[in-house]
């Protein structure tokens, strides 16, 4: 176990876990606790981590496949609206806070009979 955690932890100090720096060109030193390590230790070594979907999505703000899918459920209906395309009266919507909060809404409609999708700031 101390070899497997020795190969995937060659950039943290050994005795306190803290990032080592490298200041000189023949050792890497630990700001914290003095800590060097000889930089023939450590080169060649590769840098490997893994990242999930969901990582990826939360870093830029996008929304999990789950989250679209209830966003559809959760839609409401608003029968006085008319869709500008087919001029069908009611169409589904959804409102989102997408402008800084002393704004309105957004209201996104899509439209049952033909699909079209328009937006309102309310």
């Amino acid at each position: 176990m101390t070899d497997y955690s020795h190969q995937r932890d060659f950039m943290f100090c050994d005795m306190c876990g803290t990032m080592l720096s490298f200041d000189t060109p023949k050792y890497a030193r630990c700001p914290l606790c003095k800590f060097q390590k000889r930089l023939k230790e450590i080169t060649g070594k590769v840098i490997r981590y893994t990242i999930s979907a969901e990582d990826m999505r939360r870093e830029l703000g996008l929304s999990a496949l789950d989250d679209i899918e209830e966003e559809r459920e959760l839609k409401q209906m608003d029968y006085n609206a008319k869709c500008r395309a087919c001029q069908h009266l009611g169409m589904a919507y959804v409102a989102r806070q997408t402008r800084s909060a002393d704004e309105g809404q957004t209201i996104f409609y899509t439209c049952p009979v033909c699909a079209h999708k328009q937006t309102e700031n309310s």
